[in-house]
Parts: C-alpha cells; structure tokens; sequence
C-alpha cells in the first residue's frame, strides 16, 4: 500500500487491527480502481487469495509469519510496525494479565507520538478501583491535603499514599481541578465507561467492583444497600430489550446525578444481564451445558 494511503488512516487511533486494516481497504479501494482482497494477499506475498476478506471477517486470526507479510504490505515501519505486531497480539490474547501489559505497550506508544486522547484517560481512570470514588470524596470531603481523612472516608479502607497519589493522577489528567481556597471540583460531573466494556482495563475495573459487591453483602447493613438477583427464561428479542432497559436506566442515575446540586456520599450501582444457559445467535434456541 501507498505512503499516501497511510496518511490517511492513522494507525495510532485503533485498538483493533481488524478495524485498522478494514479502514486501510477502504481507502485503498477509493482510491485505487480494481482493488482487491486478492491484490492485497499479492502485495503481502500471501497465496491464499481470501486471507484479508477472512481476517476482516473474524474467520481468521492474524499471527505469526503473516503479522510481517501485512507490515510489508501496509508499508509499515518503526513504531508504526511495532503498534501494529503489538495491536495484533494485544487483540488475540485471552489472558487477562498478559493483555494488560500489551494495552499498556499500546498506550506507551500512542504517548511518546504525542497521541494522549481523552480515551487513554479513561482506561488509567478505571485501572484502579478507587480513582473514580477519590474523585468524587475529593469533591464533597474539605479534607484539606489531609489524605489520612480522605482514606478513613473510603469505603473499603485505602491507604493516605494511595489516597494522594489518586488525588494527584485526577488533578494531572484533568479529572479535578484545585479551586482557589484549596477545595476541589470536578471537570465534569459524571464519567462513564459507555455502554460496552471494550477496554481489559474496563474488564479489570468491573471484576474489583463485583468482588466488593461480594463483600458489601458481610460488611454493609441490609437498609443500606440493594443487592438482588432474579433467572428468568425469555426470547432473544426480549433479552435484548432488557440489556437496553438497564442501559437506558443507568443513563438515567447518571442524569440524577449531573443534575444533584448537594451531593452527599458516594455510591456503586452495578447492573448484570448475562446468559445462564447456550443460546444459539441464529434461532435464539437454547442448548444444556
């Protein structure tokens, strides 16, 4: 592929090779006429004529001798090649850990080209449980750069050092800002991480929060909290319109919140819908485990 190809489609604004490599041929096929799956696998000296079509596809998964084939033919060099071999193994890893240390690589690279979004933000604000409850305890706690008081406030317990070094990460990425008298505000008043988990730091964040949830049951009183479950049988039409009934209601507590002028405490609203049995995508039939 062409150098000026490449200007068009900045390869450092994608956390999925599959949706790099599919902007890439679509630019290339506007601008080029004939172009074809069947010419890229030429360009990457790849025999199999459908290899692109079916990566793009998810039929296939890119590794190995192929992951340079795609670099030589995607004209990719240096830190461009390198975001991509990482891009390509950070996509494929199941393992939680493992996929962590190569998001962090992704985002080490995206920094240095001096690419720091408001995206990259939000995976650092969720890579610890208690950034998003500091920021709010920064806000309504006038703790006065007293981080014993700000720790002995959450729930559960942190350490000062953690404390402080949350509240200074909120302050440098623009999460908090120091008023004048020394109180704090929020930049923004309510931050959420959308309605799909697509980031393993996301994933990460929601594991702390159900397992605090776990421990919510032992160590908060019954009239304090709300924590209920229900199996039901229903369609996948039906599945469905719940999963978007719980987004849509937890768009509404984000609302509640935006517009709460006298904040008080901090709280956790969890919502889960997943399957308990097989369900076939095609039929919506069911299948015994």
């Amino acid at each position: 592929m062409n150098q000026h190809t490449e200007t068009k489609v900045d390869i450092y604004h994608y956390f999925d090779y599959r949706e790099y490599l599919n902007a890439v041929y679509t630019v290339r096929k506007q601008k080029k006429s004939g172009f074809s799956h069947r010419l890229f696998s030429h360009e990457a000296g790849i025999t199999s004529p459908n290899y692109l079509f079916r990566v793009l596809k998810g039929e296939r998964t890119l590794n190995g001798d192929y992951i340079e084939k795609f670099c030589h033919a995607l004209h990719l060099t240096g830190n461009k090649k390198k975001y991509f071999t990482t891009l390509v193994y950070f996509n494929n890893e199941t393992q939680s850990s493992t996929k962590e240390r190569y998001l962090q690589s992704l985002l080490s690279i995206r920094y240095r080209r001096g690419i720091h979004r408001i995206d990259d933000k939000k995976l650092q604000f969720f890579s610890k449980w208690y950034y998003p409850v500091i920021r709010e305890l920064a806000v309504i706690i006038d703790f006065r750069g007293d981080f014993n008081l700000l720790a002995r406030s959450c729930h559960p317990r942190i350490t000062a050092q953690q404390c402080e070094n949350a509240v200074s990460y909120l302050l440098k990425n623009g999460f908090l800002e120091k008023n004048k008298n020394g109180t704090f505000k929020r930049s923004d008043p309510v931050i959420s991480s959308g309605d799909e988990v697509k980031s393993v730091v996301l994933r990460n964040y929601h594991k702390q929060t159900l397992n605090q949830s776990i421990d919510a049951l032992n160590t908060i009183a019954p009239e304090n909290r709300d924590i209920s479950s229900v199996t039901l049988c229903v369609s996948k039409k039906t599945y469905l319109a719940m999963k978007k009934e719980i987004q849509d209601f937890r768009k509404r507590l984000l609302s509640m919140a935006r517009e709460d002028k006298n904040p008080e405490m901090v709280c956790l609203a969890g919502f889960q819908l997943f399957p308990r049995s097989r369900i076939d995508l095609d039929t919506g039939s069911t299948h015994e485990d």
